[in-house]
């Protein structure tokens, strides 16, 4: 009795690992979506998304990074966030914004992207790079591993007020673009483009990931459940 005990345990600590391996990878692929997204619309130099204003603004300013501003807020979102919550942040948003701001300084340094030749490849490069952004966000959000500093305060704000996430998300990018305004980060076409596509991406995004994720859950704890039986 007791080794079908141990035995059925470690089933259940192995589907248990899975999943969250399974997480992992999703949560990690997110965040190079978005990093990569982002890198595009940057290149596509259509405008760039309201975040990426006030980041790119501030790195005028200043001898930083654009990746490197993208931490500096993301740390400053994630503790008024937790704030607002009363919770400790999460090990994951403190990688998330780390990851981000690291793939974004890479992608841009390295040329990673092809070089948009034409008005045609720069309007196909901003609209891939809106849509990698919104599916990245509802990746890693999905995982609850660690939401993104202006995600994790988006579902924060939306819990609070009772809106849905498509429209705090739009709230916050209208704030952000303002702000990157005011400190002269580059406004254009693209710009209106991510603020009014990211949000609804990133709540189909979000829905779909936790289908998946949930999907996979219940399969794994069926089949130790099955274990057990036979």
């Amino acid at each position: 009795m007791e080794q079908e005990d141990n035995r059925d345990n470690r089933s259940l600590l192995g589907a248990k690992r899975l999943v969250m391996a399974a997480k992992v990878v999703i949560f990690l692929c997110g965040i190079f979506a978005l990093a990569l997204g982002a890198s595009a619309v940057m290149e596509a130099n259509l405008g760039v998304a309201s975040w990426d204003v006030l980041h790119i603004g501030l790195a005028k300013r200043s001898a930083l990074s654009i990746g490197t501003w993208v931490q500096i807020i993301g740390i400053l979102m994630v503790l008024f966030t937790a704030a607002l919550e009363r919770k400790q942040p999460q090990i994951g948003s403190a990688v998330n914004i780390l990851l981000i701001g690291f793939f974004i300084n890479w992608i841009l340094a390295g040329h990673m992207l092809p070089v948009a030749n034409n008005l045609w490849q720069s309007v196909l490069k901003l609209i891939s790079g809106v849509g990698l952004m919104g599916l990245g966000s509802g990746m890693y959000v999905a995982t609850a591993l660690g939401a993104g500093p202006r995600d994790g305060l988006t579902l924060a704000l939306a819990r609070m007020w009772g809106r849905s996430v498509r429209l705090v998300r739009t709230i916050l990018e209208c704030i952000a673009l303002l702000c990157g305004w005011l400190v002269g980060g580059p406004i254009a076409i693209g710009t209106f483009v991510a603020v009014f596509l990211v949000g609804p991406i990133m709540q189909a995004s979000l829905y779909f990931w936790c289908r998946q994720i949930e999907g996979l859950e219940n399969i794994k704890m069926e089949e130790v459940s099955e274990g057990e039986v036979n």
